[in-house]
C-alpha cells in the first residue's frame, strides 16, 4: 500500500496501538480505544484500518504457540504493513462489526468521542 509521509505519521501511532490487540496478552481496552478517538478517521476508516492494514500482518500471532506478548517491533510492524501491495482480497462471510476485535473496540471508540474527558 502507498502511504504518504503524513499519512504514516498519523498511521503509525494506531498501527501500533491496534497490533495490541493481537497479543498473547490480554489488550489494554481503553488505551486502544483513546488511540482511536484521538485519531482524525471516522469509524468506518478505523475499521478499515484495523481489518486491512493491521490484522494481515499479525493475526498469526494469535496462533502462535510461542507468540509475540510484549509488543511487536514497531518498525517491523511499521514496514510489514507498507510493504503490503494491495488490501485483502477474501472478506470473512459474516460482519466485520460482529467480529473480534472491533465488536469490543468500537463501542469503546464512540463512547470515548461523545465524550472525551472519560479517557484516562
Amino acid at each position: 500500500m502507498r502511504f504518504s509521509a503524513g499519512e504514516l505519521e498519523t498511521r503509525r501511532p494506531l498501527w501500533i496501538a491496534l497490533s495490541d490487540l493481537y497479543l498473547d496478552t490480554v489488550p489494554d481496552w481503553n488505551r486502544i480505544a483513546g488511540q482511536c478517538a484521538r485519531s482524525p478517521f471516522s469509524i468506518a476508516e478505523l475499521q478499515r484500518i484495523l481489518f486491512d492494514e493491521v490484522h494481515p500482518v499479525v493475526h498469526a500471532n494469535l496462533w502462535s504457540v510461542a507468540g509475540v506478548w510484549q509488543g511487536f517491533d514497531e518498525d517491523w510492524l511499521v514496514a510489514s504493513i507498507v510493504a503490503r501491495r494491495r488490501r485483502p482480497l477474501f472478506r470473512l462471510p459474516w460482519p466485520e462489526d460482529r467480529r473480534y476485535p472491533w465488536r469490543k473496540l468500537k463501542p469503546l471508540i464512540i463512547a470515548l468521542r461523545r465524550h472525551p474527558e472519560r479517557e484516562s
